[in-house]
């Protein structure tokens, strides 16, 4: 009898592990996140040493019909009764553990991703990519109904041994949200193998500051790995966005070109540019930074080919009669009358306030240096910008400069994915 109930256990344990990514698409699942404790029924109560470890892939057979607190956290999550790799049964509670999405929650730009057969390497050369959700409430009221909702979505893919790796997609709490932008597949690393490619928009509710972030994530030694994480968010101040918004990026399958107008105190201007000092908080220098990333393969992560480079911004004015003045006035001497189309090197910027009517305007100034040499100041809106991908949003911010940046909005695409071969198969998405 005892060699039966062995028999039978094995046969189970190998049935399972040769088809545990098979489950993904018959059964209800779930990845564990981080370490997790299985218990033996929906409370802390009892002690249990039975430990799972993140990537474990668990079988859903049911939940607990309401969310309980954990006290740590002050969060309120389900308790979830699940089976396992080996076969036990118990309750996990619900903050350790993403469960498979339904169908119609499903980003649209995900979905062709959801219950997909994939092909990678490093063990996971039989995979199956899906897409498991945390969902909960953050314990701010007695009253369950004005909770604010909870959670974190993810992108799960599984080996054919029941193996998980995960990336966090989009995330909501009391605190803020993250959210998807765009997500694409593409061979970064020169192996022949896709490697994960996404923006991701986070949002504070203590800042109207809106965060980008671009990541690249590959398959390696058995893990997954974040390789890059570029934030594309440029600031003015700590929590006040620049002119120029976002870092302008290109990806092609040799490199990752970041380009930007760094708009950086006047005490950490490194240009070798004079310039007059008027206020701290009123101005700003001027530097066009730019550098590229490439893979290396010995160190399998992506590193910079060569050193930030940072130079002079450039511009040009359309029309005559333009001329560098010594203030930023009207009435203020002129320098030099700057000649059509001839290029000038960008200094700094400076904003002018006044009242108008009863209501308070801005002038945004710029201090150039002429052909000649000669320094002067010049309105903004006079302006084309030269040699930047920024030319455009930097021409819309002096043409109509808002009072407060925090009034900035711009439908620019500051990601770019160019060069990809075979791009209709390994495009998700794209922005």
């Amino acid at each position: 009898m005892k060699f039966k109930f062995l028999f039978i256990t094995l046969f189970s344990l190998v049935s399972f592990f040769s088809n545990a990514s098979d489950l993904i698409f018959t059964s209800r699942v779930a990845t564990v996140l981080n370490t997790v404790t299985l218990y033996p029924d929906s409370t802390y109560f009892t002690h249990s040493n039975i430990k799972f470890s993140e990537g474990e892939l668990l079988e859903v057979l049911g939940e607990t019909v309401l969310e309980h607190l954990d006290d740590a956290q002050n969060q309120k999550f389900k308790w979830y009764f699940v089976k396992t790799q080996s076969g036990e049964e118990g309750w996990i509670y619900g903050d350790g553990i993403a469960v498979v999405m339904e169908d119609e929650k499903i980003n649209s730009k995900l979905k062709s991703l959801h219950k997909e057969k994939f092909t990678f390497n490093n063990g996971f050369e039989k995979s199956v990519t899906w897409i498991a959700a945390v969902e909960g409430r953050d314990n701010l009221h007695d009253n369950d109904l004005l909770n604010p909702t909870y959670h974190e979505y993810y992108i799960v893919i599984t080996n054919e041994h029941g193996k998980s790796v995960h990336i966090n997609y989009e995330s909501q709490s009391a605190m803020g949200r993250k959210e998807i932008s765009l997500f694409q597949m593409k061979d970064l690393t020169n192996d022949k193998v896709d490697d994960f490619l996404l923006q991701t928009n986070s949002y504070s509710t203590s800042s109207d500051l809106e965060n980008r972030v671009f990541e690249v994530f590959t398959i390696q030694s058995g893990s997954l790995q974040k390789v890059l994480n570029e934030r594309m968010t440029l600031t003015y101040d700590d929590d006040l966005i620049s002119p120029t918004m976002y870092k302008h990026i290109e990806v092609n399958r040799q490199s990752i070109r970041v380009e930007y107008v760094d708009y950086l105190s006047c005490k950490r201007f490194s240009l070798p540019y004079p310039f007059d000092e008027k206020s701290q908080t009123q101005e700003r220098c001027m530097e066009f930074v730019t550098y590229t990333y490439v893979w290396d393969k010995r160190k399998k992560t992506f590193r910079q080919f060569y050193k930030e480079n940072r130079n002079a911004l450039k511009g040009i004015v359309a029309n005559s009669k333009i001329f560098i003045k010594s203030e930023t006035s009207f009435l203020s001497n002129k320098i030099e009358e700057l000649q059509p189309n001839v290029p000038f090197i960008i200094i700094k910027h400076f904003e002018k306030f006044f009242v108008q009517n009863g209501e308070k305007r801005i002038t945004p100034y710029l201090y150039v240096q002429s052909a000649n040499g000669n320094r002067g100041y010049i309105r903004g809106k006079e302006i084309r910008f030269l040699n930047t991908e920024h030319a455009d949003i930097l021409s819309q911010f002096y043409q109509k400069p808002p009072l407060s940046k925090t009034e900035l909005k711009t439908d620019k695409k500051f990601l770019k994915i160019v060069d990809v071969a075979n791009e209709d198969a390994g495009a998700v998405s794209r922005n």
